[in-house]
């Protein structure tokens, strides 16, 4: 008889919420597929986010039930009454092999991969890293464009260079801003006494919105959304101390007020009223500096109500 493998958490090889594990690109048969990206070279302070795809597939596997392919029986959302994720397969491409010291190899890699999930119609999920491997991913979507990001960040992450260095994790988006394919950047939940003003100034001169935490806060997500308009195809990039420190500490740069898991739930579920998810990543996890281990079960979470958001019919 064929091994059959369990829902338990505790049990089996780790992928994400224990789907498949498929490295066969070119023969992918998926509605979702789940990438890791283990890399924190451009990080500038506390590294440790390259172990994040390893903790967030540790983290997901209470949620095994989802894994199932076909046979996934999905999860029921007690608030809308209705059951969510039923029959989409989902599967784990397994990560990018990154390379200590070579950037330039590494994002080619991130690209080529991306590239070969977006070929085969899955939705990529993507589980960094640090934030810089958003734009090599973002490089893979020429065919989708004009994109729309939306950025759920602490930070603008839009500085010209650091030091003269401009692939560092202070700086993907405004790489994703030379790219032809990619459109108007909407910035969700931009707080602390990191983010300058140049930054902000050259951001919304490029004609992108931004939106700080005390914005929706006091405004509230879905008049935010309003203001956006139609958002067409976008790609949703979560860099985890987007979220409150109460709720995700495991992060390297974590800022005071910031977002409940809720009010970044209620962003995505309204996104896709307004347009067609095509991507999403999840960003600057650190384990080492969560030892209870919230900051990766939010994550997976998150993700998971996102990936919802794409197969709501």
């Amino acid at each position: 008889m064929a091994y059959q493998p369990t829902s338990q958490p505790h049990t089996g090889i780790a992928t994400f919420c224990k789907s498949p594990f498929e490295t066969d690109l070119e023969n992918l048969e998926a509605d979702v597929a789940v990438v890791g990206i283990p890399y924190d070279g451009a990080t500038a302070m506390r590294p440790g986010s390259r172990q994040a795809p390893r903790a967030i597939r540790d983290a997901s596997g209470r949620f095994g039930f989802l894994g199932r392919g076909h046979a996934s029986r999905g999860f029921f959302d007690i608030n809308r009454d209705r059951q969510l994720l039923e029959g989409v397969r989902i599967v784990d491409t397994g990560d990018v092999d990154t390379v200590y010291y070579k950037r330039e190899q590494n994002f080619e890699r991130i690209e080529q991969h991306l590239k070969g999930i977006l070929a085969c119609g899955a939705l990529p999920v993507v589980l960094g890293g640090d934030h810089s491997i958003s734009y090599p991913v973002l490089r893979a979507f020429e065919e989708l464009g004009p994109l729309t990001i939306v950025l759920v960040d602490a930070h603008l992450d839009y500085k010209l260079d650091v030091m003269g260095l401009p692939f560092t994790n202070n700086s993907p988006f405004r790489r994703a801003h030379e790219l032809d394919h990619v459109g108007r950047i909407l910035n969700f939940g931009i707080r602390g006494i990191k983010s300058t003003d140049q930054d902000l100034r050259e951001s919304r001169a490029n004609g992108h919105l931004t939106f700080s935490n005390y914005d929706v806060f006091e405004r509230g997500i879905e008049a935010l959304l309003e203001e956006c308009g139609d958002v067409g195809n976008y790609y949703l990039s979560i860099d985890i101390d987007g979220l409150d420190p109460s709720i995700a500490p495991g992060t390297e740069s974590p800022e005071a007020e910031g977002l409940t898991f809720t009010q970044v739930k209620k962003l995505a579920l309204g996104l896709a009223d307004r347009g067609r998810l095509v991507g999403v990543d999840l960003v600057e996890v650190n384990p080492y500096l969560d030892p209870a281990e919230l900051t990766q079960h939010m994550a997976v979470q998150l993700l998971i109500e996102v990936i919802a958001t794409r197969f709501r019919s």
